[in-house]
């Protein structure tokens, strides 16, 4: 299913970097962008659209203002460079706030927002094969990736990071985006060499630089062992110290 969309923004780079964005994502259809709202909101008297990808700060019309101004309103992402506006977005009732600039990542996630408020029942199958139907010995999965479904080899995950419906798997040549849960994700790796150590993050325990007291450092990055995973974390841990 296609959603069809609209950009508007008044800087031609923060409208281009949308429309390539746009681009990369298949089930989006970019049939127009504008650098003003005027002109924007002339275009869909006469034209179907789903989705506007919107800019809050511009002249003569600004985005707060055209959403005010729009009877039946489509489904909105906003993009600005300020966050004093995220209060009165949600109070129109947008699908997401983007604060410029925008990684893809960040605007996958408003666009797989937009998605499954547009068609419930119509997600494709992003779920990851099940571990007792793959060969034995196979060290590596499959994950949705935006409109990709992307290989990745249990080797080179570092650690796997939890951001609500999402998952963010941190490799040693790339971070994946991927929309899982942990559980999913915890069937499909091997039952050992991977232990969540918080309810956010899940680590390669062969990847651990160090332990600092209640962190775990993996790279440059360092992360928090929870409460409720200490002991079992710890006590793993000490089966392989040398005393």
């Amino acid at each position: 299913m296609k959603i069809n969309c609209i950009a508007i923004d008044d800087e031609p780079l923060a409208l281009n970097k949308i429309r390539e964005y746009i681009k990369r994502i298949g089930y989006l259809n970019l049939v127009e962008s504008f650098d003003n709202a005027i002109d924007a909101i002339d275009f869909m008297k006469n034209n179907k659209v789903d989705l506007i990808f919107l800019d809050i700060q511009m002249e003569e019309l600004s985005g707060i203002q055209m959403l005010e101004s729009l009877h039946v309103k489509p489904k909105v992402v906003l993009t600005t460079a300020y966050d004093e506006y995220a209060l009165k977005g949600y109070e129109l009732d947008v699908c997401d706030y983007l604060l410029k600039p925008i990684s893809f990542q960040r605007f996958l996630q408003a666009c797989e927002k937009v998605y499954d408020a547009l068609f419930p029942q119509k997600r494709p199958d992003i779920s990851i094969p099940d571990p007792a139907s793959q060969e034995a010995g196979k060290g590596y999965f499959f994950v949705k990736n935006g409109n990709i479904t992307q290989k990745i080899n249990f080797d080179d995950i570092l650690f796997v990071e939890g951001m609500k419906d999402y998952l963010r798997i941190w490799t040693t040549k790339e971070r994946v985006m991927t929309l899982l849960s942990f559980k999913k994700l915890e069937e499909a790796l091997p039952s050992q060499g991977f232990m969540r150590i918080h309810k956010s993050y899940l680590i390669a325990l062969d990847k651990i630089d160090n332990i600092e007291r209640n962190h775990v450092k993996i790279g440059s990055e360092s992360l928090p062992i929870g409460d409720s995973y200490r002991r079992e974390f710890f006590e793993v841990i000490g089966e392989d110290k040398v005393n």
